[in-house]
């Protein structure tokens, strides 16, 4: 027989009888009955995570997702869910040497996505054009030179270059059809200079090259004369023993 609300406050405490506590969520997961019966244990950790997440993707689901996404096509996603045939732009743009390994890792390419491209690129792109001089490029047409070749079929020293555009000027161009001396070579990146960078992105007036490595000498230097500037290297040279 229940008790009403109004006659439970007017018995004594001992003739309550206790309410059953109820255990927390978890509590009987650390109960011995549970830890021992295994295979109850994982059916019921199974329920949990079933009913508390998503169903998990079978294995031809993950390999579809992984992919590429042009119809037909059952290579590996290299860039932007394309592989590396149907996203050849980006690969093309890469040495297949491996010194491949030294570029910088491309913007928006997944950890890895490099070496996929490189192991891709062998097998899915032929010809020489995608390979750097060391690793199958075209070579210097002329007889006996493995010099890679830069124009027509002929390397820098076999007459694969291309003149100055300048009108008067017989020199090699560098780039954009110039020569370093009519502007050919890469700009300086300070703002507004117009000369041409020769170290480090700058010219040398604001910082690019190397400087003489005699105190207060900002001369430019070179590995020829021993890091020093041209004038500090012939006193060198002319110095006697005991001056050094």
């Amino acid at each position: 027989m229940e008790l009403s609300d109004f006659d439970r406050a007017l018995q004594p405490p001992d003739a309550l009888e206790p309410e059953p506590a109820t255990p927390p969520p978890d509590e009987h997961k650390f109960a011995l009955p549970f830890i021992l019966n295994v295979p109850a244990a994982a059916a019921s950790v199974g329920a949990i995570s079933s009913s508390g997440s998503a169903t998990q993707l079978s294995k031809e689901e993950k390999k579809r997702r992984r992919t590429c996404k042009h119809e037909g096509c059952r290579n590996y996603i290299v860039h932007k869910g394309l592989c590396c045939r149907h996203g050849v732009s980006l690969c093309l743009s890469l040495c297949l040497c491996l010194r491949v390994g030294l570029l910088s890792q491309p913007r928006g390419v997944r950890p890895g996505a490099v070496d996929a491209m490189v192991t891709l690129t062998r097998t899915l792109v032929t010809g020489p054009s995608v390979h750097c001089g060391s690793q199958g490029g075209k070579k210097c047409t002329l007889e006996g030179c493995s010099t890679s070749a830069k124009h027509r079929g002929l390397c820098w020293k076999h007459g694969g270059s291309v003149k100055c555009k300048e009108v008067g000027c017989d020199k090699k161009a560098k780039a954009r059809g110039l020569c370093w001396a009519h502007g050919g070579g890469t700009k300086c990146r300070n703002t507004g200079c117009a000369k041409v960078a020769v170290s480090n992105g700058f010219c040398w007036a604001h910082g690019g090259g190397k400087r003489c490595e005699v105190k207060n000498c900002i001369k430019p230097a070179y590995e020829r004369t021993h890091n020093l500037c041209e004038k500090h290297f012939v006193q060198l040279r002319h110095a006697n023993y005991y001056e050094l």
